[in-house]
């Protein structure tokens, strides 16, 4: 089974005639990283475990860079427009998985932003050895819960009114997985190695 090749940046995309540059996040998008998540919808900082607004879990986010964390971002010039989290517990029973977080500015949502981003991490826990992502969000996500079975994910459980925004108002959350080497095996075997890593 061929694997894609490693993931090198920045790459720079072409989505929609808008040249998106794509690239490791680092400290220096701290204030990009901020200014993004306080202008995204409160509802769609429910698509991560913890409170992205807050400034202690961004400072905590950017510290773990390198370590439990790979974040990609997405710039249109110089805005921020998207990012994503491969995040991974090596102490815990399940190294081999990674919990993946996507957040696209709500502008560049129905251009192929989140795509990119899903199959470029896809990439990266390739890279990292990683045999299984999951993915977390609540129910009424219906377009985002799409783009991820679109591209292989599948749904795995409910949780009850298991989320709580911060008005007291409680959301069941979506449980979705892929495996890692069953997408690779799949794209090769349809010739798509290649795509996977364009």
């Amino acid at each position: 089974m061929k694997k894609p090749a490693p993931r090198s940046y920045p790459r720079r995309l072409d989505l929609n005639g808008t040249a998106v540059d794509f690239r490791l996040m680092t400290a220096d998008d701290s204030p990009a990283l901020s200014q993004f998540m306080a202008e995204l919808p409160v509802h769609d900082l429910l698509f991560v475990r913890r409170n992205v607004s807050h400034p202690k879990v961004i400072k905590a986010w950017l510290d773990a860079l390198g370590h439990s964390v790979t974040s990609l971002v997405a710039y249109d010039d110089d805005q921020l427009v998207g990012c994503s989290a491969v995040v991974v517990d090596s102490c815990s029973w399940s190294p081999h998985v990674g919990d993946l977080r996507i957040l696209v500015a709500p502008q560049w949502r129905g251009h192929g932003l989140g795509r990119v981003l899903i199959r470029e991490c896809v990439n990266l826990a390739v890279d990292q050895g990683l045999e299984k992502l999951t993915v977390q969000m609540t129910v009424d996500q219906s377009a985002a819960i799409n783009a991820f079975e679109k591209l292989g994910f599948q749904p795995e459980s409910v949780l009850r009114n298991h989320v709580k925004d911060h008005d007291g108002h409680t959301y069941d959350l979506a449980l979705l997985s892929l495996e890692v080497n069953e997408l690779v095996a799949r794209a090769s075997g349809r010739g798509m190695a290649t795509a996977m890593s364009d």
